[in-house]
């Protein structure tokens, strides 16, 4: 749709009693956190900004899947290191975007050379290779604001690469308290990022469009404490693709779209599981309205409406993972997992 998308690359200081970043105190080799996965159709409180803001995710639910680790690397240990060669490192991040980036100290900034993502089994390569963005510009307080140009050559489905060009825009848009679950923060600053870039496939414009917004904790943790981004790569006749991914570093025990536990889902069923590619079969009762997949992040990838009580479905062109199954009866939704291999 994951800074851009994903780049978590700095850490938050106090400095004077005001809510500041610092160049000092960005990530690099070594740092990691591990994030729980939460309701992707949650608000993003865009028009919540200012000083003395609350953003209140005490009601968020999450989904049941397991955490996903966010690692910050050398680029050479990457899989993509020679897509970026000015890249110093890669916040790899488990089953989301992985970002490639250089701590500027001559620059007092952070440069993004581009992103990778996989959606559907396909790589998808953005590269700014020709104008790389300057993520932030230190020292960032409240209110501060710029635009950057960013160009380069994207990777995709279909045609192969394409030349892209575009702007990000990165403000420090809020200070107050945040509220997930049962946790409060309550010297919290956001940074909001909105990353278009264009090209032109098969003769028809594409778009790809990043946007992110990122809470850190002035007091603690040299990484995020909530995120919620998106991706999406608008690919013309080549079809949409992306993702939006909500993250939390504190646990969320309420669960999404699970009214009785999965284990009584004796009336919705899937096999094989685990599918091995080609085609698997859903079972569900009589009356479902929907099915749904979705992925480990929550997005929906598949949607069946008005089912029969037998469909069957072809998996090849799933990533390997793992997946949820979701019907939809009278306002009741049964969640079941499954995995492709």
């Amino acid at each position: 749709m994951k800074t851009p998308l994903l780049l978590l690359g700095i850490c938050t200081s106090l400095f004077a009693s005001a809510q500041t970043i610092e160049l000092a105190d960005t990530i690099s080799t070594g740092n990691s956190m591990t994030y729980y996965v939460l309701d992707s159709n949650t608000t993003a409180y865009a028009a919540v900004t200012g000083a003395d803001v609350t953003w209140d995710y005490s009601a968020v639910g999450a989904y049941v899947i397991a955490p996903n680790a966010n690692n910050v690397i050398d680029r050479v240990d990457s899989d993509f290191a020679s897509e970026f060669p000015l890249a110093d490192y890669a916040e790899n991040f488990e089953n989301s975007v992985n970002t490639f980036f250089t701590n500027d100290a001559g620059g007092n900034q952070v440069i993004v050379h581009g992103f990778v993502f996989q959606e559907l089994s396909n790589d998808f390569i953005i590269k700014y290779d020709t104008d790389p963005l300057i993520s932030y510009k230190f020292p960032m307080n409240l209110g501060d604001s710029y635009t950057d140009p960013i160009a380069g050559t994207a990777t995709v489905p279909l045609a192969g690469d394409i030349d892209i060009d575009g702007e990000a825009t990165v403000t420090a848009d809020g200070t107050g308290a945040l509220k997930v679950g049962e946790v409060t923060y309550s010297n919290v600053i956001r940074v909001h990022t909105t990353e278009v870039s264009e090209g032109i496939i098969l003769g028809s414009p594409a778009i790809i469009t990043r946007e992110s917004y990122v809470y850190y904790d002035i007091d603690n943790f040299n990484m995020p404490v909530f995120i919620h981004a998106t991706v999406l790569a608008e690919l013309g006749l080549g079809g949409d693709f992306g993702f939006t991914a909500v993250y939390s570093r504190d646990e969320i025990t309420d669960y999404v779209g699970v009214e009785e536990p999965i284990q009584e889902n004796t009336n919705l069923s899937v096999y094989p599981n685990p599918a091995t590619g080609g085609f698997a079969t859903i079972t569900c009762p009589a009356g479902t309205e929907s099915i749904s997949i979705m992925n480990a992040l929550g997005s929906v990838v598949y949607t069946i409406n008005a089912p029969a009580t037998i469909e069957t479905i072809n998996v090849a062109n799933l990533s390997k993972g793992i997946y949820f199954v979701q019907t939809t009866k009278a306002g009741v939704a049964k969640t079941l997992k499954f995995i492709v291999k």
